[in-house]
């Protein structure tokens, strides 16, 4: 038999993203998802932080911050800061460091104890950086006595609060993934799964979807209900067509840069080899006056 799909607002969109993350239930639904394990309390409503990459033309990234309350394989529980990046590209290196390094310096990110609180950034790419189609990536971190290196159980603050995990998600590499209960999870930012010509609207089968998790994707069929949203998706869409054409404005010029630089550099070789203006014009196809004002410059 055949199941019936549910359409729902594509959250690699960041109104949907941010609309779906407002619901607290499904805010911890989402990260104990992603974090592989059970986070029982969010501390505070997430700071979330939305800004536009290069200017009014550019490409927006969402950031929200989450102290959790994490309930650990153990029984025992642990306060994280999560911190929570959304881009569309992956090359913006210095801003996701930037951010990063504000969550180091903040001084109200002090667990019980006064300890820092370790932090745990999940980044989810729209776009993938590896050749290798690995939806999710997994950096953890390990102790190891240098000397005999053997593996150290027991974590220290020192260590937690320098140096962290993290998650990175490449949604690009979703598709068709479901060998996990993450992956299936996931399936909300499968593109493959675009059901309209705009790419606004995901169609996928509830009844394959974790039931723990169906709260999610009903708050994002939930979404489709709200008409801000949908207008908010259209200008996100002008907003990154303006990128591209100005992406390959750009990379049209550098190729006609390196052409012209080329062929440069092969009319002063072929000067330097004694031909005439004549000969190195006909060949570079040029003007004998554009050849002569080249070579003149150069020796200028």
């Amino acid at each position: 038999m055949k199941s019936t799909l549910t359409h729902i607002a594509n959250p690699i969109y960041d109104v949907v993203f941010r609309y779906m993350m407002e619901d607290n239930r499904v805010a911890r639904l989402f990260l104990s998802a992603v974090l592989g394990e059970e986070v029982e309390e969010l501390l505070f409503s997430p700071t979330e932080y939305t800004r536009k990459l290069g200017g009014e033309a550019g490409i927006t990234v969402t950031r929200m911050d989450f102290n959790a309350r994490i309930r650990q394989a153990d029984g025992n529980s642990r306060v994280v800061l999560v911190e929570l990046q959304k881009a569309k590209y992956h090359h913006q290196l210095m801003r996701f460091r930037s951010y990063l390094g504000k969550q180091y310096q903040n001084p109200q990110n002090i667990g019980p104890g006064g300890s820092p609180l370790p932090i745990y950034p999940i980044y989810i790419l729209a776009e993938s950086f590896t050749v290798e189609e690995i939806p999710v990536i997994r950096v953890s971190r390990g102790y190891t006595d240098a000397a005999t290196q053997a593996p150290l159980t027991e974590k220290h603050p020192f260590i937690e609060a320098l140096t962290h995990d993290a998650t990175v998600i490449q949604a690009k590499h979703l598709k068709g993934r479901r060998r996990t209960v993450l992956e299936k999870f996931l399936s909300i930012f499968d593109q493959s799964a675009q059901s309209d010509t705009r790419g606004h609207i995901l169609a996928l089968s509830e009844e394959d979807y974790p039931e723990a998790y169906r709260p999610v994707i009903r708050r994002l069929h939930k979404a489709l209900q709200n008409p801000n949203i949908e207008e908010e998706m259209d200008l996100e869409d002008e907003l990154l067509n303006e990128f591209h054409k100005k992406d390959e404005l750009l990379a049209a010029a550098l190729q006609q840069a390196e052409e012209r630089s080329a062929k440069h550099d092969m009319i002063r070789r072929l000067h330097a080899m004694g031909m005439s203006l004549t000969q190195i014009a006909s060949v570079a196809g040029m003007d004998e006056a554009d050849v002569d004002a080249l070579l003149g410059a150069a020796e200028g």
